[in-house]
């Protein structure tokens, strides 16, 4: 079981050229260079470590999914799979692991019953949102900053707080530095595998922006208030942990005209077919909003549940997403 998930938890093609790694690097580079190569071993080892881990503490994701269940419960999100008074059960549960044709997805959400399509599938509450208000930035002074450069400040603020931040529990669940190996993260023995294909231009052109990006921070945010900004916290690698939450996670929602994580909600996969997507809807009689999604089919029970990330091509969404489409949508 555990050399089967390392299969399906690496990159193929690398594995494909195991056994004569050593010779594909004599081939491509002169001798000179060629020690510096160790092809796989961190990587492998990295993976087998994962693995192993989980093994050892099979009730770990399950005991972390249950506090972030019991988080949204305390904060209003309705997750409850029994009717209560004036509503009915909720239509979808948790799930750590989900396959889409046979193929693992990781964790996402299925149906606890059949769902009609139409129906409302999930509802959370603005406040539980993280995103970052304009007119705060241009009080702060930053109104040069886009969307990602002032939300991926704020996550990195409220992750380094830890107990004291409202989203302690929702940060638990979040991928771990070690999981999130997105192609722009790639090192130079995993980067060469992808010579010939659009998607290395992608990775090394997302690369590229994202360290200018912490550049143009550095200068113009971090190092004008050291006390505020410590380098200790945001550095590159911080900064890169915070850019691969928000390309994987983030959600643009078009009404509110934001992007910013919506804990729960962001546990739904990509299919490429699906078109329900995530947005705010003002609560009647309010002035608050919430945000909703709604069927855009009819689900049987233990269906997953799917959204769409919007049209993405193969290599963007590779270098960004760490995963490729085998269907073609579009």
């Amino acid at each position: 079981k555990m050399i089967s998930c390392f299969i399906q938890s690496s990159f193929l093609d690398k594995h494909l050229n195991l056994k004569n790694g050593k010779n594909f690097f004599s081939r491509k580079f002169s001798n000179k260079n060629k020690k510096k190569f160790l092809p796989f071993k961190n990587i492998t080892l990295n993976v087998i470590k994962n693995n192993l881990n989980s093994v050892e503490n099979p009730n770990k994701n399950t005991d972390i999914k249950d506090k972030f269940l019991s988080w949204l419960s305390y904060n209003n999100v309705f997750i409850f799979n029994k009717s209560t008074w004036g509503r009915a059960p909720h239509q979808c549960f948790v799930s750590n692991e989900t396959t889409d044709e046979g193929e693992s997805c990781g964790r996402g959400l299925l149906a606890f019953k059949k769902i009609q399509q139409g129906e409302k599938l999930i509802e959370i509450p603005e406040n539980l949102i993280l995103s970052v208000d304009k007119d705060q930035n241009e009080k702060d002074g930053y109104d040069f900053l886009n969307e990602y450069d002032s939300l991926g400040i704020f996550l990195i603020q409220q992750f380094t707080m830890g107990d004291k931040s409202k989203w302690k529990i929702y940060f638990n669940i979040l991928p771990r530095e070690e999981d999130l190996n997105l192609g722009f993260r790639w090192n130079i023995h995993d980067v060469i595998f992808l010579r010939g294909s659009k998607t290395l231009n992608a990775s090394l052109y997302l690369k590229e922006k994202i360290k200018m990006q912490f550049l143009r921070l550095e200068k113009n945010v971090f190092c004008k208030n050291r006390l505020k900004y410590p380098k200790s916290i945001f550095n590159i690698k911080q900064w890169e942990w915070a850019l691969s939450i928000l390309l994987s996670r983030a959600i643009f929602l078009q009404n509110l005209k934001k992007v910013s994580l919506v804990p729960y909600a962001d546990f739904m996969n990509h299919n490429p077919f699906s078109t329900s997507y995530i947005d705010s809807k003002k609560i009647s009689f309010s002035q608050n909003h919430e945000i909703v999604m709604y069927a855009d089919k009819d689900y049987n029970k233990f269906d997953q549940i799917f959204t769409t990330y919007g049209q993405k091509n193969k290599p963007g969404t590779f270098a960004s997403l760490w995963f490729y489409f085998r269907k073609k949508s579009f």
